[in-house]
C-alpha cells in the first residue's frame, strides 16, 4: 500500500513540474514548448556558426520571424563524458563576459527569463533553458514588451510572481552579430565543463 501511495505521489509531483523546452524543430523554427502548448518565436534561420572546443560544442543561430524581428539562439552541449560545471544561469553569465548582476523576471522549473547588463551598459533579455547538465540553450534579443508577454503566457499559476523589467532590453536587427563571448580561455580556464560525475568526475 505504501508503494502504491509513493507511485501516485511521484506521478502527481512530476505532473506538476510543468517542464518546458526551447529548441529548433524539424522545420528550423524556434519553439518554446510549455505545458501542452507551443509558442513559435522565429521561423527562419538567417545564419549559423559552429564552435568546437574539443569536449564542448556550440551552435549559434541568427533567426528571424515573419515580421523581420531578429533573435539569436545558442545551443551548447558537452561531450558524453563531460558536463557543465555551473548551472545554466551562471554559465550564461560567464558567456556574456562574466556578468555579475542579473534580474530574474520569471522562472519556470528548468526555464528562466532574465535581464542583465552588458559591458556597454545596455541590457539584454535572455531566455535560458537548462534541464540537462550536458545541454544548455538560450535565446536573446527580446523586447521588453515581448519578454513580459511571454512570461505572462507561460506562467504556471495566476499567482506566480513576475518581476518587472527595470531597463529597456536591447533589440537586435539585420546587422547585429552574436553578443556571446565564447573562447578558449572561457571554456578551458574558467573552466566551464568538468568530467561527468557519474563516471568518476568531481
Amino acid at each position: 500500500m505504501k508503494n502504491l501511495i509513493l507511485i501516485f505521489l511521484t506521478i502527481f509531483i512530476l505532473a506538476g513540474c510543468s517542464t518546458s523546452s526551447l529548441r529548433l524543430n524539424k522545420d528550423k523554427e524556434l519553439v518554446l514548448k510549455y505545458s501542452s502548448s507551443d509558442l513559435l518565436l522565429t521561423n527562419k534561420i538567417i545564419d549559423s556558426s559552429f564552435l568546437n572546443f574539443k569536449d564542448l560544442f556550440v551552435t549559434i543561430y541568427k533567426l528571424e520571424d515573419e515580421n523581420g524581428r531578429i533573435l539569436f539562439y545558442e545551443d551548447a552541449r558537452t561531450a558524453m563524458n563531460f558536463e557543465f560545471r555551473h548551472r545554466g544561469l551562471y554559465t550564461v553569465m560567464y558567456v556574456f563576459d562574466d556578468r555579475k548582476n542579473y534580474n530574474v523576471v520569471y522562472r519556470r522549473n528548468n526555464l528562466k527569463l532574465v535581464q542583465f547588463p552588458l559591458k556597454d551598459k545596455t541590457y539584454l533579455n535572455v531566455m535560458i533553458q537548462a534541464s540537462d547538465s550536458q545541454i544548455y540553450s538560450y535565446a536573446y534579443g527580446f523586447s521588453n514588451k515581448e519578454f513580459m508577454e511571454i512570461a505572462n503566457k507561460i506562467k504556471v499559476k495566476d499567482s506566480d510572481t513576475i518581476e518587472g523589467l527595470k531597463h529597456e532590453g536591447l533589440v537586435l536587427n539585420d546587422s547585429s552579430k552574436a553578443l556571446s563571448n565564447w573562447n578558449d580561455k572561457l571554456v578551458f580556464f574558467t573552466p566551464l565543463i568538468s568530467p561527468l560525475r557519474s563516471i568518476g568526475g568531481r
